[in-house]
């Protein structure tokens, strides 16, 4: 048997210079847990400015630049919606790591397709491919037209997948997802929730505001039916504050979100929608202070913005969508209601908001689900167990 001591993660999102989305969190979670258990960890992720090598925490952190040949070429410019600059460039820094110290195992996310040149390599060690979102469901998912390097796109992230000598995924839903795309018959799958450290992100006694926590980019597949239940709680629960915490995703309908959200309320309703960006220490004090926290999604895989608040005791509330169900318990840590029932979700955030019993106890609960289910001391077992797999089937 292969014994795995050198892990090396492949991901265009790493916090905090590209922040804490749900792949980044997820990378930036398993890397810290999994050199905590004594594994070396290097990760190779996207720089937004100069490259950079760093060590904190018993992980080495690689920032890199998408550069490649073709920037000293005329076709650039043609290639560039094309090229995956960002994988290539992941495989050239792999293979200087690689001879500097052994990689046992490579993990990726399919979305970008960053393993695709690490898995054409000779001699590589076993490549896992994470199943986040790919591409071609987060386009459908915010309605938006297909571009015209769309199509390499999805080939490109489906080859990585297939090559792939591990798939895994937070949620079964994903999977089920990806087989309407993808055959999956005889490629390995492996089901593993996101991990949270349970330590940094717990409840601290902090009271509670009159406030609805919205986490997340600002995009039409997030927002769902949030714009038109706005109206309906506040008419109900005046007063009542929306913070949304995350950066803007261009629309399809060019007009910013932030603008959109604000045409469906009265000018003195207004100031009732805050919007704003923080580092991850000030998301924690944010969950602590809200009465629940939201998530109205047409479709989600397994958010890491509902399993912080769960382990913040925040209550929460979001839509009977994907792999939701499979965080979320029912009336228990939380609320679940139909993606395209606004009125549902309305009712449900004025029922968890209007009633302080309910509230504490689904807050309780959901702390305790994420303690049993959800923390790294949970989950980093279960992802050891599919790494020893993939490295012996090399």
């Amino acid at each position: 048997m292969r014994i795995v001591r050198h892990i090396c993660f492949v991901s265009q999102e790493y916090p905090p210079e590209t922040g804490w989305g749900g792949i980044g969190a997820y990378t930036y979670e398993m890397a810290h847990g999994l050199a905590r258990a004594g594994y070396k960890v290097t990760v190779i992720c996207r720089s937004n400015g100069t490259e950079s090598v760093q060590t904190s925490g018993g992980v080495t952190v690689h920032r890199i630049r998408p550069a490649n040949w073709l920037e000293r070429t005329r076709l650039v410019w043609r290639l560039a919606g094309f090229w995956p600059g960002f994988a290539w460039a992941a495989m050239r820094k792999f293979r200087k790591v690689n001879r500097e110290d052994k990689v046992d195992l490579v993990e990726a996310a399919e979305s970008g397709a960053d393993s695709f040149f690490i898995s054409m390599l000779l001699n590589r060690p076993a490549v896992i491919v994470r199943l986040h979102t790919a591409y071609i469901f987060a386009k459908r998912l915010n309605k938006a037209k297909p571009g015209i390097s769309d199509g390499f796109k999805y080939w490109l992230e489906k080859r990585s997948i297939l090559w792939a000598e591990q798939i895994t995924s937070p949620s079964q839903a994903m999977v089920d997802l990806t087989k309407t795309w993808i055959p999956l018959a005889g490629h390995p799958v492996a089901v593993v929730p996101n991990p949270i450290d349970a330590n940094a992100f717990a409840p601290d006694g902090t009271s509670r505001k009159t406030e609805v926590l919205i986490v997340g980019r600002l995009e039409r597949r997030k927002l769902g039916r949030l714009p038109e239940a706005i109206p309906k709680v506040l008419a109900r629960c005046p007063g009542l504050r929306f913070r949304f915490v995350g950066h803007e995703v261009p629309d399809v309908t060019g007009i910013p979100w932030a603008e959109q959200l604000c045409k469906w309320v009265t000018p003195s309703q207004r100031r009732l929608l805050v919007f704003e960006h923080v580092p991850r220490e000030a998301l924690v004090a944010r969950y602590r202070e809200a009465a629940v926290a939201v998530m109205a999604s047409d479709w989600e895989n397994f958010p890491y913005a509902l399993l912080e608040a769960m382990a913040c005791g925040t209550p929460v509330v979001a839509t009977n969508t994907g792999g939701v169900p499979e965080l979320v318990s029912e009336g228990v840590s939380g609320v679940l209601v139909a993606p395209d029932d606004a009125d549902a979700l309305a009712d449900a955030i004025c029922g968890v908001v209007g009633n302080a019993r309910v509230m504490g106890e689904m807050g309780a609960n959901a702390r305790i689900l994420v303690e049993k289910r959800f923390s790294l001391e949970k989950v980093i077992p279960q992802m050891q167990s599919v790494y020893e797999s993939a490295c012996n089937c090399r």
